[in-house]
């Protein structure tokens, strides 16, 4: 759980310590979040709501003081002591293109596309404190990077330079270590991208847990027990074994149904899966030294941990099989453990719900700003937005029975009891939730399952007004 709030309040809790030169800097940011977080998909001017503040915006954004990662260091430092407060705590990344059409905008650079924009990788911390059978929560940004690919060079100068998949160390090292003592389990989950050898070790020198899909068919042997000790250059002829060829021996654990989730290419579904596991230990690639960024650094030792297999039996026609093959540094001994590391993995889910928030409703996109810069600092803003945003949906589904007076601010309990002429004591939750959602479009008919972030946000947008409004009548009487 995390703190409902009125824009305001959560606008200073997560800015109001941005170190940005001047105080009024700071008060700026705080006021501009706060109009953002009432009315995310808003134009500037839509959300100032007048000249004066929309130019105090324009020129906040336009300082070089006022910098993406420091606007957004408050919300990471709640982020990182909120993360240190649960037991278990997935950090999942990924990173998404963000185009901007507007011709006029400065400092972007080319995309897979064919247009212009840049690129962000961010790392969400999600709660899995109550294990497989509890909803995950997320509890905020841990670190977001941020960059424009720079325009086509010569070849030989961009094999040169630092490739992109530097930026899953950037973010595992900058989420930084674990609390010590053990109590608290740190892991870092991400897609096939993840699965370079810089993510695994940095994980490991951090004493964070990983949970990455393979798709390298890396050098292994199975088990621990025959590698040399880690620094050691060589890995012993068995090292002719790859990772998918042991697991493919591997015997099954069990088996487990996974809802698959419906996209354009592709019709929800149940799956029948086979879970399978093996402990390996890998070794770095044979032409470690042939990439420029690596050329200077010694060959890494070999990293031991297990290898976790989930695959479809029969898929219906048509449709591709779900298959994961998963690297994970906790210890697979049985079925139960395997599901656990998949459920882990399978919580990648939200940070593709995140960008998603990002760009449906903060309209991340359709900004148009005459520099990159500018963008990159209103960036740091929304993308604290979008979190508030998904949090709201997330809210809904903890503790779906409890008391809503005890989990929601009264004010907006009341309110909302008030308009439906029912007893605020009596409102669960789930009920709060639905029929604000309801208030956003929401149908709630019995086949349409919860509702999704745009109508809890179009609700909780509705509520807002309303408890305003009778806030506002109550100090007339």
């Amino acid at each position: 759980m995390v703190e409902v709030l009125a824009p305001l309040p959560w606008a200073q809790r997560h800015f109001g310590q941005a170190a940005l030169g001047d105080r009024r800097r700071t008060r700026r940011v705080v006021t501009y979040a706060a109009a953002a977080a009432r009315a995310p998909s808003q134009s500037i001017p839509q959300q100032c709501g007048g000249w004066q503040r929309t130019k105090g915006a324009y020129r906040l954004f336009d300082q070089p003081a006022v910098s993406f990662d420091k606007v957004q260091a408050p919300h990471r430092r709640l982020t990182r002591e909120a993360a240190a407060a649960r037991s278990v705590v997935l950090w999942v990344s990924d990173t998404t293109t963000l185009s901007f059409p507007h011709p006029d905008t400065r400092g972007l650079g080319p995309t897979s596309a064919g247009g212009s924009g840049m690129l962000l990788h961010s790392t969400l911390a999600v709660d899995v404190s109550g294990g497989v059978d509890a909803p995950p929560f997320v509890l905020g940004l841990g670190h977001q990077q941020v960059w424009a690919r720079p325009a086509a060079e010569g070849k030989a100068k961009v094999k040169a330079k630092e490739p992109e998949s530097a930026k899953w160390r950037a973010g595992v090292e900058a989420v930084g270590t674990p609390p010590p003592g053990g109590g608290v389990r740190w892991v870092h989950v991400g897609d096939s991208e993840s699965d370079c050898w810089e993510a695994l070790e940095s994980c490991r020198e951090r004493g964070s847990g990983f949970a990455l899909r393979a798709c390298q068919d890396r050098r292994a042997v199975a088990g621990h027990d025959d590698a040399p000790p880690d620094g050691a250059a060589a890995a012993p002829a068995a090292a002719d074994s790859t990772l998918f060829d042991l697991l493919g021996r591997a015997p099954a654990l069990g088996g487990k149904r996974l809802w698959v989730r419906g996209r354009r290419d592709r019709e929800a579904r149940w799956a029948r899966l086979s879970v399978s596991a093996t402990p390996v230990t890998l070794f770095a690639p044979k032409n470690w030294a042939d990439k420029p960024h690596r050329k200077d650094k010694p060959r890494p030792g070999p990293i031991r941990c297990w290898a976790v297999r989930v695959h479809e039996i029969d898929p219906p026609a048509g449709a591709e099989p779900v298959e994961w093959v998963i690297l994970t540094d906790e210890p697979v001994a049985d079925l139960s453990a395997a599901l656990t590391v998949a459920f882990w993995y399978a919580c990648r889910w939200l940070i593709e719900e995140y960008h998603k928030c990002l760009k449906s409703g903060c309209r991340v996109e359709s900004r148009q700003l005459a520099e990159a810069g500018r963008l990159r600092t209103l960036l740091g803003v929304l993308a604290v937005v979008a979190v508030r945003l998904l949090q709201l949906k997330h809210q809904a589904k903890v503790d779906p029975d409890a008391p809503a007076l005890g989990v929601i601010p009264a004010r907006y309990v009341r309110t909302l009891a008030a308009h439906l002429k029912r007893s605020s004591e009596k409102m669960t939750t789930r009920e709060f939730w639905r029929e604000t959602a309801r208030m956003g479009g929401f149908l709630g008919r019995k086949g349409d399952g919860d509702p999704g972030w745009l109508t809890l946000w179009r609700g909780w947008q509705q509520l807002e007004t309303l408890t305003t409004g009778f806030e506002l009548g109550e100090n007339e009487r």
